[in-house]
Formats: C-alpha cells, structure tokens, sequence
C-alpha cells in the first residue's frame, strides 16, 4: 500500500501549483466583480431614485405655478355700437378745432347769433344752428363761411321763422365742408394778415 503524504503547511500563492493559482485567481476576479455589480447596482438604483424625487418636484412646481397663475383674460369683444363710439370719439379728436373755430370767429356778424354747432368728422363737414334777421342776413353769412379756410361750401339744410321771439328771427340748420387740407394755408394767411408791432389792426367787416 502506497502511503500518504499530507502537507499541513499552507504554501504562498505563487508557490502553489498553477491549477490552484488559477482557481484562486478567479475567485477573487469573482469576488471584485461581484462587488463592482453591486456598488454598480446601489448607484444605479440611487440614481433612479433622484431622478423620481427631482421629477415628483418639477411636477409639484409647475402645479405651483400653474395654481398661482391667473387665467387669461378672454379676448376683448366689441360690439357694432361700441365700435363706431369709439371711431367716433377719435372723429372728434381729430377734428381741425382751432382752424374752424377761427373760421367762424373771421365770419361772426352781429346780423346773424351763432346757437349750435356740431362737427361730423366722417363726412368732413360741421353741422349748425344759427339765428339771422332776414334771409338776405343767412344767404350772406353763408357765403362768407364757405370761403373761410378750412370751410369750401356752406349750404342751408333748414330754415324756419322763430315765433317764440318777439322779433321773429330767422331761425336755419346749414351744414358745412371742410377740407383739412386746407387749414395750413389758413393759420400761414392768418398769421400773414396779424398786424406788426405799431400797426393799426384790421378791421373786420
């Protein structure tokens, strides 16, 4: 019978044979491997869990924000009514005041009271009411309004006797054209017709 030889004393690892270097060599690759999976797999999981905690608090900002948002205002709707006020209001604006009133200023005569007037921009004319002694006082005021600049026409629209006044004057509606166009060379033929110092004024007829 062959005997036995048993070696109790552990040899170094690169005194042993090279089929237990092997073996232990591969053991301990499977060992760092196995705990570089599970390092790995920690990160990874932490990872996702930052992910959803950072997402969760996006969502809950934006819900936030959303809340504290006011809603927007609906679109401004104009009815048919509201919109010719308005155009009619930037009419008045846009009405040549000074140009016109110096034109009947130039005109006034102590024949003819002046009671109303109205502008009506759209159709570039102004609408008044006016009070003469006679008709012969109308025709002329008339006349002369339709050649004061910015004024091209002035025509009667209605006319009637006042009998409520004692002196029954002739009371008449006119209307009259205008032309903005015209208004710069009124305020230069104005400002040419001004007296200069130490000379008499015109007198107005």
């Amino acid at each position: 019978m062959k005997p036995l030889h048993v070696d109790f004393v552990v040899r170094p690892l690169w005194r042993q044979p090279v089929a237990a270097r092997g073996r232990a060599i591969l053991v301990a690759l499977g060992a760092v491997a196995g705990v570089a999976a599970v390092a790995l797999s920690w990160q990874v999981l932490h990872l996702e869990r930052q992910i959803a905690a950072t997402t969760q608090s996006i969502a809950l900002a934006r819900h936030e924000v959303a809340a504290r948002t006011p809603p927007p205002r609906p679109p401004l709707l104009l009815s048919e009514a509201q919109v010719l006020a308005i155009n009619g209001a930037i009419g008045q604006l846009n009405t040549p005041w000074p140009a016109l009133l110096d034109a009947f200023e130039s005109v006034a005569t102590a024949k003819v009271a002046l009671l109303q007037i109205e502008p009506d921009n759209q159709r570039r004319l102004v609408k008044g009411v006016a009070e003469a002694r006679d008709h012969q006082g109308m025709l002329d005021y008339l006349a002369a309004l339709g050649s004061a600049a910015p004024f091209v026409r002035a025509v009667v629209s209605k006319q009637e006797i006042n009998d409520r006044d004692p002196y029954r004057p002739l009371r008449f509606s006119f209307e009259a054209l205008f032309d903005e166009t015209s208004g710069d060379s009124a305020a230069d033929n104005g400002a040419a017709n001004r007296a200069a110092p130490g000379e008499p004024a015109r007198e107005r007829q």
